[in-house]
């Protein structure tokens, strides 16, 4: 024998090492001598022992290193060995837990073999399990299944871990018998897969199974027979469902099903040519197959409740009962999310829960909606055989509201609300999500809020707010450029001009900043959704060549407002100094750009400085956003006043400048991503970008003595209901952002 000295195996926490003679492992065979033995490691507190014996018995005590105070028990798999003289007519694996802690070099174990004590020395090196198989195989001959049996139910007691689970799964994947086919396959919109084949043995009612999916993985199958004409004597039809215990499973990912049985571990087969299900189809499958199925009450019920499930159809409206639903939006969120909107009329309270579900996931939403006035359901119903007498003609709060984070739907998922009904009956009603939230159907959605109302503000905190502040609005995206005369290649500064529907605008701002000799000079970039690009064009072109101005004109996709202008228009120009100005803001005198920029280089371009803007009436639009130290909000000074209150004051610095006109660097912009797209308003957005630059060392500078005119918005018709609401969702959002560091900060 050559000396132990190779070190083999470090693992456990300590550690252990296998110690083993330095010989190589090709052609290895179980040694035969009854002294000395092979060793695999699992994981890092188990090893196999293997070797030959007069007899052996299980479980048998171990001393690791023949050390007393290492002693242990291990479970035995044994064999009779065909044709060998009886010191070694048994073969053994011993699985040997290693309940230590510390460093231990393993270099021999003591088996106590029928009173007697054997010791073995560890003489090869470590064996792998894919390598200690084969061995055993060849000397276990017809009982090998037996042994990997025996191991494989060793390796799953007491802690389970991953290196156990498959060593135990490879043992049975090379021993187990095959006992039938899985033939069809579904996903249940409640988490488990269908399964229906056939088998020979697999157990009625719930069973434990180990399940082939990227790995090997626990789970419980609940399983009835069903009988079968096509299927000889002993075979019988079966239909199931599986439920993982640790891991949702990809059915497209399943392989086989173990399951033991009395006379050993079988494999279930997934049949090549398997039928996969929708889960829509799942429920009308199981209804079919349910009047030939055996088994127990429980597992007979469960399918029976399975078989009850969505499958695609409005069931609320077949009720009757008098419950009756309706939507109005659907939306997936971008960013993450579903936005409920519609009516549900229970005038008897008949309705105990509404969940939401998609994509396998559900949440109830009828405890966290907010519930809205909805007379015209009312009116739609009061008439209505099915509910005459139930309808109170002064209440009308059947309209609902929900915005549920966390869920989304999948192309080929469905979503749909599953209502549970007094005596436990379930009722579906299938939703149909649009995946883009525009301005308009937004507009829509909120219209019947009313802000100075409980419903309207629990809608804003609850829903509308955090679906903003989830929502995932995509970039601006340029889509077509034009230019007049445009060229940037030699100025450091450009003008910036963000425009909405509103062309006449954009046309009376550009005859105005070309009556001033110093912005006529400078590059001009007016950037405008993509429809009104083909009316403005024209318009642009010829008041560019009337005034020798330089424009250039761009489209863009996703432009809501002039921040969305503002950011698609940057991309527009290389120059580095930006003066952003909104088309509705006009100069009231000339050379306003120049003492903005005497400012701005005065702090060496780390700064945003911004003008005062007026009404037409000389009233203050904007004088700066200051910080109210007694309340410690946020607040626009002097809004309403008349401009003499600000006539004369100095420069000075302020919480926040405004977007609608101002000058900044374009790497100051950048350096903070930009402008948020989680509000609904430019006001907000501003602010936002401002304590954004603010953070990064870019003060905002307010300089009274330029002057800036915007006419007042037009308040009338829904315009002015909108936009208050707007305003109320944006300062929810703006203050779930801030509200920490404007608490904390000084005036």
């Amino acid at each position: 024998m050559t000396s132990i000295h190779a070190l083999v195996e470090a693992r456990h926490s300590g550690t252990t090492e296998l110690v083993a003679a330095n010989s190589p492992t090709d052609h290895l065979t179980l040694p035969l001598d009854g002294e000395t033995a092979l060793a695999a490691p699992i994981g890092d507190d188990l090893v196999l022992i293997c070797g030959v014996a007069a007899s052996m018995s299980s479980p048998a005590p171990v001393l690791l290193n023949g050390d007393p105070t290492l002693a242990m028990t291990a479970t035995v798999a044994t064999w009779r060995r065909h044709g060998a003289p009886p010191e070694a007519a048994i073969g053994f694996v011993a699985i040997v837990p290693l309940k230590i802690a510390g460093r231990l070099r393993l270099r021999s174990i003591v088996l106590r073999c029928d009173g007697q004590p054997v010791r073995y020395t560890l003489v090869k090196r470590a064996v792998p399990l894919t390598k200690l198989m084969p061995i055993l195989s060849q000397d276990a001959g017809e009982h090998i299944a037996d042994v990997a049996d025996t191991m494989a139910q060793a390796l799953m007691k007491g802690r389970s871990n991953t290196a156990r689970v498959a060593a135990a799964m490879s043992l049975l994947a090379a021993t187990a018998r095959n006992d039938g086919y899985v033939e069809v396959m579904g996903p249940a919109d409640s988490g488990e897969i269908f399964l229906q084949g056939w088998s020979n043995a697999l157990p009625v009612d719930q069973s434990r199974v180990f399940v082939a999916h990227d790995g090997y993985h626990a789970a419980e199958l609940t399983a009835a027979t069903v009988a079968r004409d096509d299927l000889g004597g002993g075979a019988q039809g079966f239909v199931g469902l599986l439920a993982a215990a640790d891991v949702p499973f990809d059915i497209e990912r399943l392989k086989h099903l173990f399951f033991r049985t009395a006379e050993g571990w079988r494999t279930l087969e997934i049949y090549q040519r398997r039928v996969l299900l929708a889960s829509t189809d799942v429920p009308a499958h199981i209804r079919d197959v349910l009047p030939r199925a055996s088994a127990g009450t429980e597992t007979l019920q469960l399918l029976r409740r399975a078989g009850e499930r969505f499958d695609g159809r409005d069931t609320v409206s077949l009720l009757d009962k008098p419950i009756r639903l309706g939507m109005d939006l659907v939306v997936d969120v971008p960013g993450g999310g579903l936005l409920v909107s519609g009516w549900m009329l229970d005038p008897e309270g008949s309705v105990d829960s509404v969940i939401l579900r998609a994509s396998g996931g559900g949440a109830p939403v009828h405890a966290s909606w907010t519930r809205l006035p909805r007379p015209d359901v009312t009116a739609a119903f009061e008439q209505n055989d099915l509910f005459a007498g139930c309808i109170d003609p002064r209440r009308h709060d059947h309209g609902f509201l929900a915005f549920v984070p966390g869920l989304s739907s999948a192309d080929d998922e469905p979503v749909y609300f599953e209502l549970s009904v007094e005596s436990n009956a379930l009722a579906f009603y299938p939703l149909k999500p649009v995946r883009a939230l525009s301005r308009r159907a937004l507009e829509r959605l909120v219209s019947t809020l009313d802000p100075r109302m409980s419903g309207g503000v629990k809608a804003i905190e609850r829903h509308i707010g955090p679906m903003m502040q989830a929502l995932d609005h995509p970039a601006p995206r340029i889509v077509e450029m034009r230019d007049f005369e445009f060229d940037d290649s030699a100025s450091r500064t450009a003008l910036v001009m963000g425009a909405g529907l509103d062309t006449e605008e954009v046309s009376v701002a550009l005859s105005l900043l070309a009556l001033d000799p110093e912005v006529a000079d400078m590059p001009i970039v007016v950037c405008v959704p993509i429809a009104t690009f083909g009316d403005i064009a024209s318009e642009v072109q010829r008041l560019s060549a009337f005034y020798g101005l330089s424009v250039r004109l761009i489209a863009a996709d996703g432009v809501q407002d002039a921040c969305d202008a503002f950011e698609a228009a940057i991309g527009g120009t290389k120059a580095e100094t930006l003066v952003l100005l909104e088309s509705g803001v006009l100069p009231r005198q000339p050379g306003w750009v120049a003492r903005m920029q005497r400012a701005y280089n005065a702090r060496g371009g780390k700064v945003l400085i911004s003008p005062t803007i007026v009404f037409e009436d000389d009233s203050i639009r904007f004088a700066g956003t200051w910080l109210d130290d007694t309340e410690r909000l946020l607040v626009d000074r002097f809004i309403g006043y008349p401009r003499d209150v600000v006539r004369g004051a100095e420069a000075m610095e302020v919480i926040a400048g405004t977007t609608a006109c101002c000058i900044v660097s374009r790497a100051a912009l950048a350096s903070t991503g930009g402008f948020g797209r989680t509000y609904l308003g430019v006001a907000e957005k501003g602010r936002d970008l401002c304590l954004k630059l603010k953070l990064a060392g870019i003060p905002s500078l307010w300089l009274p003595e330029v002057e800036m005119v915007a006419a007042d918005e037009d308040h009338g018709g829904s315009g002015l209901a909108w936009r208050r609401l707007a305003q109320r969702i944006d300062r929810w959002s703006f203050n779930r952002r801030w509200s920490l560091l404007v608490a904390n900060m000084r005036g």
